[in-house]
């Protein structure tokens, strides 16, 4: 079980500028997963739901994972080299697994899905999200965290 716990089904995410500056399309959604590495919560989200859409291939949709654990400092979206607690704080992310929907500067373009629901409506609401998401990508103009 620890092999399935650590594996990794999505690219990392080292550089958040890089990354909100490389979206191509304007309705483009960087989807981005902040786990930690011993949660077996944030492995089902990891595995279940944002895993298959990376297999997909939208190319509005840019999933990264940000393992909080493993890595201590990245490139925020300024891009300004920072501990990832920083970042943390600056994206108001305090609980894993929490999925963000970012858009180009580093806008929130829907609201953070934290958790993993145990009724079985993730899947909706992360749908749900990622609709929100891609409708407010093509609606606002780009502005910056």
């Amino acid at each position: 079980m620890a092999d399935a716990l650590h594996a990794p089904l999505l690219p990392p995410l080292r550089d958040l500028r890089a990354e909100l500056a490389a979206l191509a399309a304007p309705s483009a959604v960087l989807v981005l997963l902040v786990s930690r590495r011993d949660c077996p919560y944030c492995l089902e989200v990891r595995r279940n739901y944002l895993a298959p859409l990376l297999r997909e291939g939208n190319p509005r949709l840019v999933l990264r994972e940000l393992e909080s654990d493993t890595v201590d400092r990245l490139v925020d979206a300024a891009g300004q080299l920072q501990a990832v607690a920083d970042v943390l704080h600056l994206l108001h992310v305090s609980f894993f697994p929490t999925v963000l929907f970012l858009g180009g500067g580093g806008r929130t373009l829907a609201a953070p899905l934290p958790g993993l629901d145990q009724a079985g409506f993730y899947g909706a609401y992360l749908d749900g999200r990622l609709q929100q998401a891609q409708a407010a990508a093509l609606a606002s103009p780009k502005e910056t965290l």
